[in-house]
């Protein structure tokens, strides 16, 4: 009689503390979904157990996070070990890396605007003398039908520079995808502090900030270096 009493108070403790545990987790760890965050949890244990103890071996993890965001706001970086590969592989892999970034499917590099059209976005474009950059972009309704958005841009390209290389290099680089759950997550916490508030209302107008910048304003506002929120922000804007 007593080992049943003692499995049922067993039970209904672990059944507790299970509630608890879902209880406790934050809104952005909700929003940006069950499996970016597995992703996300080893990005920070890396960054913490590879990167921070082999850089500041001597510091505690709070700390060592502060003499960091203070080397790079003041651009002392030169002497910084890398990220692991196995994190990098695991973070170019990851949808979560699709949260944060969005890539063109396809570039084209156009001489001039006489060779471009209007496409299915139905946006003018302006009349251009000299070669620039085409992108497009494709995106999966939640109907399951398939929309494409355009971009034109590209700085200085001169007629007589490879068109090709141009194009291949442009569909590695990233854009900040201003729909993906990681700035829905920011948002869904952005109430909480005068930092995080400001944080989404930047990101959420210019996309990708200075590592540098965000540095600094999280020095100024003194955040509290022991969020986990805090520290999954520092790891993806600063080392992803």
């Amino acid at each position: 009689m007593r080992i049943i009493i003692t499995s049922i108070l067993i039970s209904l403790i672990l059944s507790c503390s299970d509630k608890k545990n879902k209880n406790d987790i934050s809104e952005f760890d909700k929003v940006l979904g069950k499996e970016n965050i597995e992703t996300l949890d080893f990005l920070v244990s890396d960054f913490e157990n590879d990167f921070l103890k082999k850089q500041y071996p001597n510091l505690d993890t709070e700390n060592a996070y502060r003499q960091f965001l203070t080397e790079l706001r003041d651009d002392k970086t030169e002497n910084w070990k890398e990220i692991s590969q196995k994190a990098r592989h695991k973070f170019n892999s990851s949808d979560l890396r699709l949260e944060m970034y969005e890539f063109p499917d396809s570039v084209w590099v156009l001489k001039n605007s006489s060779f471009d059209k209007i496409e299915s976005d139905s946006l003018p474009f302006l009349e251009s003398p000299v070669p620039y950059i085409k992108s497009r972009f494709k995106y999966k309704n939640p109907d399951g039908t398939t929309e494409y958005t355009y971009s034109r841009g590209g700085g200085q390209i001169k007629i007589t520079d490879n068109f090709d290389s141009i194009a291949k290099s442009e569909l590695k680089r990233p854009r900040f995808n201003f729909i993906g759950s990681y700035l829905m997550a920011i948002k869904s916490v952005s109430k909480e502090s005068e930092f995080l508030n400001e944080f989404y209302g930047i990101k959420n107008g210019a996309g990708i900030i200075s590592p540098q910048l965000t540095a600094k304003v999280m020095l100024e506002k003194n955040v509290d270096l022991n969020n986990p929120i805090i520290r999954k922000i520092i790891v993806l804007e600063m080392a992803y």
